[in-house]
Protein backbone atom coordinates (compact mmCIF):
# COMPACT_ATOMS: atom_id res chain seq x y z
CA UNK A 1 0.00 0.00 0.00
CA UNK A 2 1.35 3.41 -1.17
CA UNK A 3 2.30 5.91 2.31
CA UNK A 4 0.19 8.98 2.15
CA UNK A 5 3.19 11.47 1.48
CA UNK A 6 0.99 14.51 1.58
CA UNK A 7 3.04 15.92 4.56
CA UNK A 8 6.21 15.70 2.75
CA UNK A 9 6.23 18.10 -0.80
CA UNK A 10 6.62 16.31 -4.04
CA UNK A 11 9.17 17.57 -7.00
CA UNK A 12 8.65 16.68 -10.46
CA UNK A 13 11.42 15.09 -12.24
CA UNK A 14 12.21 15.21 -15.94
CA UNK A 15 15.21 13.45 -17.28
CA UNK A 16 16.08 13.57 -21.04
CA UNK A 17 19.02 12.53 -23.13
CA UNK A 18 19.50 15.12 -25.74
CA UNK A 19 22.62 13.29 -28.00
CA UNK A 20 21.79 14.33 -31.51
CA UNK A 21 24.91 11.55 -32.85
CA UNK A 22 23.01 8.77 -31.27
CA UNK A 23 21.04 6.35 -33.29
CA UNK A 24 17.21 5.28 -32.21
CA UNK A 25 18.92 2.24 -31.26
CA UNK A 26 21.75 3.57 -29.43
CA UNK A 27 19.30 6.25 -27.96
CA UNK A 28 16.69 3.67 -26.36
CA UNK A 29 19.50 1.38 -24.83
CA UNK A 30 21.11 4.74 -23.01
CA UNK A 31 17.27 5.30 -21.82
CA UNK A 32 16.14 2.53 -20.71
CA UNK A 33 19.90 2.47 -18.59
CA UNK A 34 18.78 5.24 -17.03
CA UNK A 35 15.40 4.27 -16.08
CA UNK A 36 16.97 0.80 -14.93
CA UNK A 37 19.58 3.35 -12.75
CA UNK A 38 16.84 5.56 -11.11
CA UNK A 39 14.94 2.36 -10.30
CA UNK A 40 17.26 0.49 -8.74
CA UNK A 41 17.83 3.67 -6.30
CA UNK A 42 16.19 2.13 -2.65
CA UNK A 43 14.07 5.14 -2.29
CA UNK A 44 12.74 4.68 -5.74
CA UNK A 45 11.93 1.28 -5.79
CA UNK A 46 8.59 1.31 -5.43
CA UNK A 47 7.71 4.80 -7.54
CA UNK A 48 6.76 4.32 -11.05
CA UNK A 49 9.04 6.06 -13.49
CA UNK A 50 7.21 6.74 -16.82
CA UNK A 51 8.94 6.47 -20.26
CA UNK A 52 9.27 9.57 -21.97
CA UNK A 53 9.46 9.54 -25.87
CA UNK A 54 10.53 11.46 -29.14
CA UNK A 55 9.30 11.56 -32.51
CA UNK A 56 13.03 10.50 -34.94
CA UNK A 57 11.75 10.49 -38.42
CA UNK A 58 9.27 7.93 -38.22
CA UNK A 59 10.08 6.69 -35.32
CA UNK A 60 8.91 7.12 -31.86
CA UNK A 61 12.26 6.57 -29.91
CA UNK A 62 12.30 6.32 -26.12
CA UNK A 63 14.28 9.11 -24.38
CA UNK A 64 13.90 10.00 -20.98
CA UNK A 65 11.97 9.30 -17.67
CA UNK A 66 9.75 11.27 -15.69
CA UNK A 67 8.70 10.76 -11.74
CA UNK A 68 7.56 12.08 -8.96
CA UNK A 69 9.39 11.56 -5.77
CA UNK A 70 9.34 13.42 -1.99
CA UNK A 71 11.39 16.52 -1.92
CA UNK A 72 13.88 14.64 0.93
CA UNK A 73 14.87 12.33 -2.50
CA UNK A 74 16.44 15.41 -4.07
CA UNK A 75 19.92 14.88 -2.91
CA UNK A 76 19.88 10.98 -3.96
CA UNK A 77 18.77 11.55 -7.48
CA UNK A 78 21.11 14.44 -8.07
CA UNK A 79 23.73 12.29 -7.20
CA UNK A 80 23.12 9.27 -8.61
CA UNK A 81 22.61 11.56 -12.32
CA UNK A 82 26.15 13.12 -11.56
CA UNK A 83 27.73 9.42 -11.07
CA UNK A 84 26.14 8.71 -14.66
CA UNK A 85 27.36 11.73 -16.37
CA UNK A 86 31.04 10.80 -14.34
CA UNK A 87 31.09 7.71 -16.27
CA UNK A 88 29.18 8.40 -19.90
CA UNK A 89 29.19 12.36 -20.30
CA UNK A 90 25.92 12.50 -22.26
CA UNK A 91 24.17 15.48 -23.12
CA UNK A 92 21.33 15.69 -20.65
CA UNK A 93 18.06 17.75 -19.91
CA UNK A 94 17.15 17.58 -15.77
CA UNK A 95 14.04 19.45 -15.41
CA UNK A 96 13.18 20.22 -11.23
CA UNK A 97 9.39 21.30 -10.20
CA UNK A 98 7.68 22.05 -7.40
CA UNK A 99 4.70 23.60 -7.84
CA UNK A 100 4.57 26.14 -10.62
CA UNK A 101 8.00 26.45 -10.23
CA UNK A 102 10.50 24.78 -12.31
CA UNK A 103 14.26 24.70 -12.23
CA UNK A 104 15.99 22.84 -15.19
CA UNK A 105 19.39 22.42 -16.98
CA UNK A 106 21.02 20.67 -20.04
CA UNK A 107 24.43 19.71 -19.78
CA UNK A 108 26.97 17.10 -20.00
CA UNK A 109 28.93 17.72 -17.47
CA UNK A 110 28.47 16.77 -13.64
CA UNK A 111 30.16 19.22 -11.65
CA UNK A 112 27.61 22.04 -13.59
CA UNK A 113 24.74 19.83 -12.81
CA UNK A 114 25.94 19.34 -9.40
CA UNK A 115 25.80 23.23 -8.96
CA UNK A 116 22.09 22.88 -9.16
CA UNK A 117 21.24 21.43 -6.01
CA UNK A 118 21.38 24.69 -3.64
CA UNK A 119 19.26 26.10 -6.21
CA UNK A 120 16.84 23.17 -6.41
CA UNK A 121 16.42 22.92 -2.78
CA UNK A 122 15.83 26.91 -2.84
CA UNK A 123 12.35 25.74 -4.32
CA UNK A 124 10.96 23.82 -1.11
CA UNK A 125 10.29 25.42 1.94
CA UNK A 126 13.22 25.09 5.06
CA UNK A 127 10.05 23.94 7.01
CA UNK A 128 9.06 20.97 4.12
CA UNK A 129 12.47 20.31 3.44
CA UNK A 130 13.05 19.42 7.20
CA UNK A 131 9.99 17.79 7.60
CA UNK A 132 9.96 15.43 4.18
CA UNK A 133 13.52 14.32 5.53
CA UNK A 134 12.04 13.79 8.86
CA UNK A 135 9.44 11.83 7.35
CA UNK A 136 12.15 9.84 5.39
CA UNK A 137 13.81 9.02 8.32
CA UNK A 138 10.40 7.83 10.65
CA UNK A 139 9.33 5.65 7.83
CA UNK A 140 12.51 3.55 7.92
CA UNK A 141 12.61 2.57 12.17
CA UNK A 142 9.73 4.67 13.09
CA UNK A 143 11.61 6.40 15.84
CA UNK A 144 14.82 8.60 15.20
CA UNK A 145 18.29 7.13 15.60
CA UNK A 146 20.75 9.17 17.37
CA UNK A 147 22.62 9.05 13.94
CA UNK A 148 19.29 10.46 12.37
CA UNK A 149 18.94 13.42 15.07
CA UNK A 150 22.43 14.33 14.59
CA UNK A 151 21.77 14.77 10.89
CA UNK A 152 18.47 16.67 11.50
CA UNK A 153 20.54 18.67 13.65
CA UNK A 154 22.36 20.11 11.05
CA UNK A 155 19.92 20.28 8.49
CA UNK A 156 17.94 22.46 11.20
CA UNK A 157 21.16 24.52 11.37
CA UNK A 158 21.52 24.85 7.29
CA UNK A 159 17.87 25.96 6.49
CA UNK A 160 17.82 28.42 9.23
CA UNK A 161 15.04 27.04 11.48
CA UNK A 162 14.65 27.77 14.79
CA UNK A 163 15.24 24.70 17.48
CA UNK A 164 11.64 25.08 18.12
CA UNK A 165 10.31 24.93 14.88
CA UNK A 166 12.40 21.54 14.73
CA UNK A 167 10.95 20.53 17.51
CA UNK A 168 7.30 21.17 16.64
CA UNK A 169 7.66 19.51 13.41
CA UNK A 170 9.32 16.35 14.99
CA UNK A 171 5.89 16.38 17.25
CA UNK A 172 4.09 16.32 14.55
CA UNK A 173 5.68 13.94 12.74
CA UNK A 174 6.00 11.73 15.45
CA UNK A 175 2.57 11.98 16.58
CA UNK A 176 1.43 10.68 20.16
CA UNK A 177 3.45 7.62 20.02
CA UNK A 178 7.20 8.95 19.96
CA UNK A 179 9.27 5.74 19.91
CA UNK A 180 8.76 2.33 18.01
CA UNK A 181 7.85 0.31 20.88
CA UNK A 182 5.49 2.74 21.79
CA UNK A 183 3.91 2.79 17.97
CA UNK A 184 4.37 -1.01 18.23
CA UNK A 185 2.33 -1.23 21.58
CA UNK A 186 -0.26 0.97 20.10
CA UNK A 187 -0.86 -0.64 16.73
CA UNK A 188 -0.50 -4.36 18.56
CA UNK A 189 -3.59 -3.18 20.36
CA UNK A 190 -6.02 -2.27 17.19
CA UNK A 191 -4.29 -5.78 15.81
CA UNK A 192 -5.38 -7.88 18.15
CA UNK A 193 -9.03 -6.27 18.62
CA UNK A 194 -9.41 -7.08 14.69
CA UNK A 195 -7.73 -10.69 14.93
CA UNK A 196 -10.50 -11.40 17.75
CA UNK A 197 -12.99 -10.53 14.82
CA UNK A 198 -11.86 -12.39 12.35
CA UNK A 199 -8.72 -14.55 12.37
CA UNK A 200 -6.73 -14.60 9.45
CA UNK A 201 -7.67 -10.86 8.74
CA UNK A 202 -9.34 -10.26 5.24
CA UNK A 203 -7.16 -8.38 2.70
CA UNK A 204 -9.91 -4.88 3.22
CA UNK A 205 -8.71 -5.59 7.30
CA UNK A 206 -5.05 -5.45 6.31
CA UNK A 207 -5.17 -2.63 4.30
CA UNK A 208 -6.88 -0.77 6.73
CA UNK A 209 -4.17 -2.02 9.18
CA UNK A 210 -1.33 -1.02 7.38
CA UNK A 211 -3.03 2.30 7.35
CA UNK A 212 -3.14 2.64 10.53
CA UNK A 213 0.72 1.83 10.35
CA UNK A 214 1.34 4.58 7.97
CA UNK A 215 -0.57 6.54 10.11
CA UNK A 216 1.98 5.92 13.29
CA UNK A 217 5.14 6.04 11.06
CA UNK A 218 5.59 2.53 11.78
CA UNK A 219 7.51 0.55 9.31
CA UNK A 220 5.17 -1.66 7.68
CA UNK A 221 7.89 -4.58 7.96
CA UNK A 222 7.47 -4.45 11.63
CA UNK A 223 3.90 -4.07 11.03
CA UNK A 224 3.71 -7.48 9.26
CA UNK A 225 6.21 -8.66 11.62
CA UNK A 226 3.59 -8.46 14.93
CA UNK A 227 0.68 -9.63 12.66
CA UNK A 228 2.79 -13.14 11.77
CA UNK A 229 3.91 -13.57 15.39
CA UNK A 230 0.50 -13.00 16.36
CA UNK A 231 -0.84 -15.37 13.93
CA UNK A 232 1.34 -17.89 14.91
CA UNK A 233 0.56 -18.16 17.92
CA UNK A 234 -3.28 -18.28 17.41
CA UNK A 235 -2.45 -20.68 14.67
CA UNK A 236 -0.11 -22.54 17.29
CA UNK A 237 -3.22 -22.19 20.08
CA UNK A 238 -6.06 -23.16 17.66
CA UNK A 239 -3.88 -26.32 16.56
CA UNK A 240 -3.23 -27.20 20.47
CA UNK A 241 -6.77 -26.83 20.55
CA UNK A 242 -7.27 -29.63 17.95
CA UNK A 243 -4.71 -31.40 19.40
CA UNK A 244 -6.63 -31.54 22.54
CA UNK A 245 -9.76 -32.10 21.25
CA UNK A 246 -8.65 -35.13 19.08
CA UNK A 247 -6.48 -36.57 22.08
CA UNK A 248 -9.75 -36.28 23.88
CA UNK A 249 -12.19 -37.65 21.08
CA UNK A 250 -9.87 -40.64 21.00
CA UNK A 251 -9.68 -41.40 24.51
CA UNK A 252 -13.38 -41.52 24.65
CA UNK A 253 -13.40 -43.72 21.54
CA UNK A 254 -10.65 -46.02 23.38
CA UNK A 255 -12.60 -45.45 27.00
CA UNK A 256 -15.67 -46.76 24.62
CA UNK A 257 -14.34 -49.39 22.67
CA UNK A 258 -12.54 -50.93 25.93
CA UNK A 259 -15.94 -50.34 27.51
CA UNK A 260 -17.42 -52.72 25.03
CA UNK A 261 -14.59 -54.72 24.88
CA UNK A 262 -15.11 -54.98 28.70
CA UNK A 263 -18.41 -55.77 28.54
CA UNK A 264 -18.12 -58.28 26.01
CA UNK A 265 -15.49 -60.15 27.82
CA UNK A 266 -18.17 -59.82 30.87
CA UNK A 267 -20.77 -61.36 28.85
CA UNK A 268 -18.40 -64.20 27.80
CA UNK A 269 -17.11 -64.82 31.06
CA UNK A 270 -20.80 -64.65 32.22
CA UNK A 271 -21.68 -67.40 29.56
CA UNK A 272 -18.22 -69.18 30.86
CA UNK A 273 -19.29 -68.90 34.20
CA UNK A 274 -22.84 -70.41 33.60
CA UNK A 275 -21.34 -73.19 31.29
CA UNK A 276 -19.20 -74.19 34.26
CA UNK A 277 -21.84 -73.78 36.92
CA UNK A 278 -24.32 -76.20 34.97
CA UNK A 279 -21.60 -78.54 34.65
CA UNK A 280 -20.52 -78.45 38.46
CA UNK A 281 -24.25 -79.08 38.83
CA UNK A 282 -24.36 -82.28 36.32
CA UNK A 283 -22.06 -83.41 38.87
CA UNK A 284 -22.82 -82.80 41.71
CA UNK A 285 -26.28 -84.23 41.19
CA UNK A 286 -24.42 -87.20 39.86
CA UNK A 287 -22.48 -87.47 43.03
CA UNK A 288 -25.37 -86.64 45.43
CA UNK A 289 -25.79 -90.46 45.72
CA UNK A 290 -22.18 -91.95 44.82
CA UNK A 291 -18.86 -91.29 45.45
CA UNK A 292 -17.75 -91.59 42.01
CA UNK A 293 -19.86 -91.65 38.90
CA UNK A 294 -21.06 -94.67 36.91
CA UNK A 295 -20.08 -95.31 33.78
CA UNK A 296 -23.54 -93.96 31.92
CA UNK A 297 -22.74 -90.78 34.03
CA UNK A 298 -19.43 -90.34 32.95
CA UNK A 299 -20.17 -90.56 29.89
CA UNK A 300 -22.87 -87.52 29.98
CA UNK A 301 -19.75 -85.45 31.78
CA UNK A 302 -17.73 -86.06 29.03
CA UNK A 303 -19.83 -84.94 26.49
CA UNK A 304 -20.84 -82.20 28.32
CA UNK A 305 -17.00 -80.85 28.62
CA UNK A 306 -16.14 -81.34 25.29
CA UNK A 307 -19.67 -79.32 24.44
CA UNK A 308 -18.38 -76.53 26.52
CA UNK A 309 -15.05 -76.66 25.91
CA UNK A 310 -13.93 -77.79 29.63
CA UNK A 311 -10.41 -78.59 29.80
CA UNK A 312 -9.92 -82.02 31.19
CA UNK A 313 -7.99 -81.03 34.47
CA UNK A 314 -10.38 -78.38 35.28
CA UNK A 315 -12.59 -80.98 34.85
CA UNK A 316 -11.33 -83.19 37.28
CA UNK A 317 -10.87 -80.31 39.56
CA UNK A 318 -14.27 -79.53 39.56
CA UNK A 319 -15.42 -82.75 40.37
CA UNK A 320 -12.80 -83.28 43.54
CA UNK A 321 -14.00 -80.43 44.69
CA UNK A 322 -17.45 -81.21 44.89
CA UNK A 323 -16.71 -84.66 45.98
CA UNK A 324 -14.95 -83.41 48.50
CA UNK A 325 -17.83 -81.02 49.55
CA UNK A 326 -20.08 -83.78 49.41
CA UNK A 327 -17.67 -87.05 51.30
CA UNK A 328 -14.82 -85.11 52.48
CA UNK A 329 -11.46 -83.10 51.69
CA UNK A 330 -8.57 -85.45 51.35
CA UNK A 331 -5.50 -82.69 51.36
CA UNK A 332 -2.52 -83.22 51.62
CA UNK A 333 0.72 -81.31 52.50
CA UNK A 334 3.20 -84.24 51.07
CA UNK A 335 0.76 -85.15 47.94
CA UNK A 336 -0.51 -88.72 50.31
CA UNK A 337 -3.23 -89.98 48.45
CA UNK A 338 -6.45 -90.01 50.36
CA UNK A 339 -9.13 -91.40 48.28
CA UNK A 340 -9.23 -94.80 49.28
CA UNK A 341 -9.51 -94.39 52.84
CA UNK A 342 -12.38 -92.06 52.11
CA UNK A 343 -13.95 -94.78 49.72
CA UNK A 344 -13.44 -97.17 52.47
CA UNK A 345 -15.01 -95.09 54.95
CA UNK A 346 -17.90 -94.19 52.65
CA UNK A 347 -18.62 -98.00 51.67
CA UNK A 348 -18.40 -98.34 56.29
CA UNK A 349 -15.66 -101.12 55.71
CA UNK A 350 -13.98 -99.99 58.93
CA UNK A 351 -11.22 -102.62 59.51
CA UNK A 352 -9.70 -101.93 55.90
CA UNK A 353 -10.38 -98.02 56.42
CA UNK A 354 -8.21 -98.62 59.93
CA UNK A 355 -5.04 -100.42 57.93
CA UNK A 356 -5.19 -97.79 55.20
CA UNK A 357 -4.74 -95.19 57.86
CA UNK A 358 -2.03 -97.12 58.85
CA UNK A 359 0.00 -96.78 55.72
CA UNK A 360 -1.04 -93.31 55.05
CA UNK A 361 0.44 -92.04 58.10
CA UNK A 362 3.40 -94.16 57.70
CA UNK A 363 3.98 -93.21 54.27
CA UNK A 364 3.99 -89.45 54.99
CA UNK A 365 7.27 -89.73 57.05
CA UNK A 366 8.81 -92.36 54.83
CA UNK A 367 8.53 -95.49 57.66
CA UNK A 368 7.60 -98.50 55.36
CA UNK A 369 6.14 -100.90 58.61
CA UNK A 370 8.21 -99.16 61.06
CA UNK A 371 6.55 -98.29 64.45
CA UNK A 372 6.29 -94.04 64.88
CA UNK A 373 8.11 -93.37 67.86
CA UNK A 374 7.44 -90.11 70.33
CA UNK A 375 9.76 -88.06 67.68
CA UNK A 376 8.48 -89.05 64.62
CA UNK A 377 5.11 -88.26 66.30
CA UNK A 378 6.17 -84.92 66.33
CA UNK A 379 6.58 -84.24 62.59
CA UNK A 380 3.32 -85.36 61.22
CA UNK A 381 2.32 -82.43 58.96
CA UNK A 382 -0.95 -81.30 60.84
CA UNK A 383 -3.11 -81.01 57.28
CA UNK A 384 -2.93 -84.73 57.01
CA UNK A 385 -3.99 -85.37 60.37
CA UNK A 386 -7.17 -82.80 59.97
CA UNK A 387 -7.84 -84.70 57.02
CA UNK A 388 -7.85 -88.08 58.36
CA UNK A 389 -9.56 -86.94 61.23
CA UNK A 390 -12.35 -85.39 59.51
CA UNK A 391 -12.83 -88.41 57.03
CA UNK A 392 -13.42 -90.57 60.31
CA UNK A 393 -15.54 -88.12 61.85
CA UNK A 394 -17.81 -87.56 58.83
CA UNK A 395 -18.63 -91.22 58.33
CA UNK A 396 -19.19 -92.23 61.79
CA UNK A 397 -21.16 -89.32 62.60
CA UNK A 398 -18.78 -88.02 64.80
CA UNK A 399 -18.07 -90.58 66.52
CA UNK A 400 -14.44 -91.91 65.58
CA UNK A 401 -11.59 -89.78 64.47
CA UNK A 402 -8.58 -87.92 66.25
CA UNK A 403 -10.81 -85.44 67.54
CA UNK A 404 -13.27 -87.58 69.51
CA UNK A 405 -9.88 -89.57 71.21
CA UNK A 406 -8.31 -85.95 72.15
CA UNK A 407 -11.63 -85.48 73.46
CA UNK A 408 -11.73 -88.43 75.53
CA UNK A 409 -8.28 -87.48 76.68
CA UNK A 410 -9.43 -84.49 77.89
CA UNK A 411 -12.24 -85.98 80.00
CA UNK A 412 -10.30 -88.03 82.08
CA UNK A 413 -7.50 -85.75 82.73
CA UNK A 414 -5.18 -86.14 80.17
CA UNK A 415 -4.16 -89.60 81.92
CA UNK A 416 -2.78 -91.65 79.46
CA UNK A 417 -4.26 -95.24 81.53
CA UNK A 418 -7.64 -94.00 81.89
CA UNK A 419 -7.40 -92.92 78.37
CA UNK A 420 -6.66 -96.30 76.85
CA UNK A 421 -9.09 -98.11 79.13
CA UNK A 422 -11.85 -95.29 78.14
CA UNK A 423 -11.92 -95.88 74.05
CA UNK A 424 -11.55 -99.69 74.93
CA UNK A 425 -7.51 -100.52 73.89
CA UNK A 426 -6.73 -102.11 77.36
CA UNK A 427 -8.95 -104.50 79.42
CA UNK A 428 -8.87 -105.11 83.32
CA UNK A 429 -5.29 -104.82 84.82
CA UNK A 430 -5.92 -108.50 86.41
CA UNK A 431 -6.69 -109.86 83.26
CA UNK A 432 -4.45 -112.74 81.51
CA UNK A 433 -3.22 -110.17 79.60
CA UNK A 434 -2.60 -107.46 81.66
CA UNK A 435 -5.13 -105.75 80.12
CA UNK A 436 -3.14 -105.59 76.22
CA UNK A 437 -6.42 -106.98 73.84
CA UNK A 438 -5.47 -108.43 69.86
CA UNK A 439 -5.89 -106.55 67.89
CA UNK A 440 -8.26 -108.63 66.17
CA UNK A 441 -9.99 -108.69 69.25
CA UNK A 442 -11.43 -104.33 68.69
CA UNK A 443 -14.14 -103.98 67.41
CA UNK A 444 -14.66 -102.70 63.33
CA UNK A 445 -18.26 -101.74 63.31
CA UNK A 446 -20.00 -98.35 64.09
CA UNK A 447 -21.20 -99.70 67.41
CA UNK A 448 -17.49 -99.59 68.78
CA UNK A 449 -17.09 -96.87 71.53
CA UNK A 450 -16.79 -93.36 70.81
CA UNK A 451 -12.76 -92.53 70.11
CA UNK A 452 -12.06 -96.69 69.42
CA UNK A 453 -11.05 -96.05 65.91
CA UNK A 454 -8.92 -95.23 64.27
CA UNK A 455 -6.31 -97.33 66.27
CA UNK A 456 -2.64 -95.81 66.29
CA UNK A 457 -1.33 -99.67 65.27
CA UNK A 458 1.20 -98.08 63.25
CA UNK A 459 3.18 -96.79 66.91
CA UNK A 460 2.77 -100.43 68.44
CA UNK A 461 6.25 -102.46 68.00
CA UNK A 462 4.33 -105.36 67.09
CA UNK A 463 0.47 -107.01 66.85
CA UNK A 464 1.51 -110.31 67.55
CA UNK A 465 1.17 -110.27 71.57
CA UNK A 466 -1.45 -107.72 70.88
CA UNK A 467 -2.59 -104.00 70.19
CA UNK A 468 -0.82 -102.21 72.97
CA UNK A 469 -0.13 -98.54 72.62
CA UNK A 470 2.35 -96.79 75.57
CA UNK A 471 1.23 -94.27 77.74
CA UNK A 472 4.35 -92.21 76.66
CA UNK A 473 2.89 -92.42 73.03
CA UNK A 474 -0.87 -91.41 74.21
CA UNK A 475 0.54 -88.07 75.80
CA UNK A 476 3.02 -87.20 72.47
CA UNK A 477 0.07 -87.78 70.01
CA UNK A 478 -2.89 -86.05 72.03
CA UNK A 479 -0.48 -82.94 72.66
CA UNK A 480 0.37 -83.08 69.04
CA UNK A 481 -3.17 -83.28 67.77
CA UNK A 482 -4.46 -80.43 70.05
CA UNK A 483 -1.33 -78.10 68.56
CA UNK A 484 -2.56 -78.77 65.14
CA UNK A 485 -7.05 -78.99 66.01
CA UNK A 486 -5.87 -75.36 67.76
CA UNK A 487 -4.98 -74.13 64.00
CA UNK A 488 -7.53 -71.60 62.40
CA UNK A 489 -8.40 -74.13 59.09
CA UNK A 490 -12.51 -73.48 57.57
CA UNK A 491 -15.11 -75.18 58.98
CA UNK A 492 -15.27 -78.94 57.11
CA UNK A 493 -19.15 -79.69 55.87
CA UNK A 494 -21.53 -81.98 58.34
CA UNK A 495 -21.53 -85.48 57.14
CA UNK A 496 -24.74 -86.29 54.85
CA UNK A 497 -27.43 -89.37 55.65
CA UNK A 498 -27.42 -92.07 53.90
CA UNK A 499 -24.10 -92.21 52.34
CA UNK A 500 -23.23 -95.81 51.21
CA UNK A 501 -23.03 -98.64 53.07
CA UNK A 502 -25.49 -98.10 56.16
Amino acid sequence: MVRDLSSSPLLTFVVKLLEPGFSPDQLEEQAQLLHDDLQALSDLRRTRLTCLYSQRGQTRVQDGVQFEAPADYLRRILRRLCDRLEDRPLETLVVIQQGPVKLAVQTHEADRLASILEAAEALIPPASLYRAKLDAYIRTQGELSPAEEANLELLRQRLGLSPQEAEDLKAIALGPYRTLAEKSQYFESVLMAELARESPLSEATWELLEEVAANLNLPLEVATALYHDHLHRIQVEVEAIRQREQAAAEAAQRTAAQAQEAEQQQQQQLGRQQQLDQYREMVRQILQTTLYAPDFDQGRLEQARRLWKIEAKEALQMEEAIRSELYGSIQSSLDVDYSRLRQLLWGQLWLEADQETENAILKLLGHQMQPLDREAIMHLPCIDLLTIDQLWSRYSNGRFGFAAQVKIFQQVDRRPADFLRAVDWRGPLLSLTVGVKPYKSLQFNASAPQGHLPTWRWCCPSLESGYEVSEAVVDTLCGHLQKCFAMEIPPLPMPLTALGGE
